[in-house]
């Protein structure tokens, strides 16, 4: 079932394509979509000649969809002491305009492999699914040497925070209810007409109240959803009057200076380290900072922007990683910045089935259904794959005389 899913699935490009970074230095991996102790879906972005070492998977069952360009597959032996048989076993390409090449499944049972994008002119994009998510993975010298073990996540992270209450007392609010709530209000609002303005310090209060829970630090900023190459931003939450962003800072990151719309309110709470906050003074590009202000661990606040003041926001700790939440009414899902080379406008992925009870799509089998969002897709494809038990899939695969394929880890 997982592999017909996977084929028939179309994905958006202009979806998947949020969640793309490319680096020269060697490829990326792009949180798509999380379930902890069931999957981790990430986009693999990988520039002109990128390759990954001879690497193992540490057990998980990994289900593979090209979505540009192609990539070739080196299989090699395990040896009977745990090391790497140098000599290349078979070699597989994967390309994502031919079907039948573009879904791939890869297991330690069927060896180790190495991936490298052979092409020179293009760069290649695939669709990740591990079964179970893994932190790290054994990385063999292709000399035959002795393995050793990398992390594949940050490792710099703050970990499970969830407060437990008094005895007695019922839990804080988690984002789930502050979701909820933003409902509820959201509903009231657009009853009037015109449509009213939600109460800034009712926001306030809220979101100054809410703790993640436990599920939600895992699904929400576990060690996979923080990247070394930026500060990663995740929409969890959108409707006609509020977005909820979480953000996730490594340490030393920052977000180029932008504005967020004339009369657009952000409320800002800080879950884990902490924020500087910087204004810029008016001015149709960026100039020198009228304003800087440290947002501490715990803290909530709260502005209302014109469309000429720009502001950014990074992480303070050069050591300590950083998780933060942002409301926004009006809705924001685009961000327009001002950097260096210009002004850049960047969409903010939708992490679909991050909250508890968030509705998950399965594409629709018919070739003629429009594309389907990539994480609710992945998230559809995570679950068809624990569904359908992976070591029956291998099998099936390898008698359809599939090829394997699979990730390769992010740090090495």
């Amino acid at each position: 079932r997982v592999s017909e899913v996977l084929r028939s699935t179309r994905l958006n490009p202009r979806e998947w394509q949020q969640h793309a970074v490319f680096r020269r230095g060697r490829y990326t991996r792009n949180i798509v979509g999380y379930s902890p102790g069931q999957f981790v879906a990430l986009l693999l972005c990988w520039e002109r000649g990128q390759q990954s070492p001879i690497h193992d998977h540490s057990g998980a069952h990994c289900f593979v969809r090209m979505l540009q360009g192609r990539l070739k597959e080196e299989n090699f032996d395990w040896t009977a002491d745990g090391r790497v048989n140098p000599e290349v076993r078979s070699e597989g390409m994967f390309d994502a305009r031919v079907p039948e090449l573009s879904v791939a499944f890869a297991h330690d049972s069927k060896g180790l492999h190495r991936i490298t994008n052979p092409d020179a002119e293009e760069v290649a994009v695939s669709l990740h699914i591990y079964s179970p998510p893994f932190e790290d993975c054994q990385v063999f010298p292709p000399t035959g040497a002795e393995p050793r073990r990398v992390p594949m996540v940050s490792i710099n992270t703050p970990g499970y925070k969830a407060l437990q209450p008094p005895s007695g007392l019922a839990p804080p609010p988690s984002l789930r209810d502050l979701c909820d709530m933003l409902k509820r209000i959201g509903t009231e609002l657009g009853k009037s007409a015109p449509v009213a303005q939600p109460e800034p310090h009712h926001i306030l209060d809220a979101l100054g109240g809410v703790e993640l829970s436990a599920m939600e630090w895992a699904t929400l900023a576990s060690p996979a959803h923080f990247s070394e190459f930026h500060a990663v931003k995740n929409l969890i939450h959108c409707d006609e009057h509020f977005s909820v962003m979480v953000c996730c800072w490594s340490p030393g990151q920052s977000v180029p200076a932008h504005h967020i719309g004339k009369d657009r309110q952000e409320w800002v709470k800080v879950m884990h380290g902490d924020l500087k906050f910087q204004e810029n003074s008016r001015g149709l590009f960026v100039s020198e900072v009228q304003q800087e202000s440290l947002l501490p661990e715990g803290s909530s606040s709260m502005r209302r922007e014109c469309s000429t003041r720009m502001h950014s926001f990074s992480n303070a700790s050069a050591a300590v990683s950083a998780v933060s939440v942002h409301v926004f009414s009006p809705p924001l899902t685009r961000f327009t910045f001002h950097t260096s080379k210009g002004i850049e406008r960047q969409d903010v992925p939708m992490l679909l089935g991050a909250l508890a009870g968030e509705p998950t799509m399965l594409p629709p089998a018919s070739s003629d259904a429009p594309p389907v969002p990539t994480a609710a897709a992945a998230v559809a494809l995570a679950e068809a794959a624990a569904a359908a038990g992976a070591e029956g899939e291998a099998m099936r695969l390898a008698a359809a005389g599939a090829t394997a394929t699979g990730p390769a880890p992010a740090t090495v």
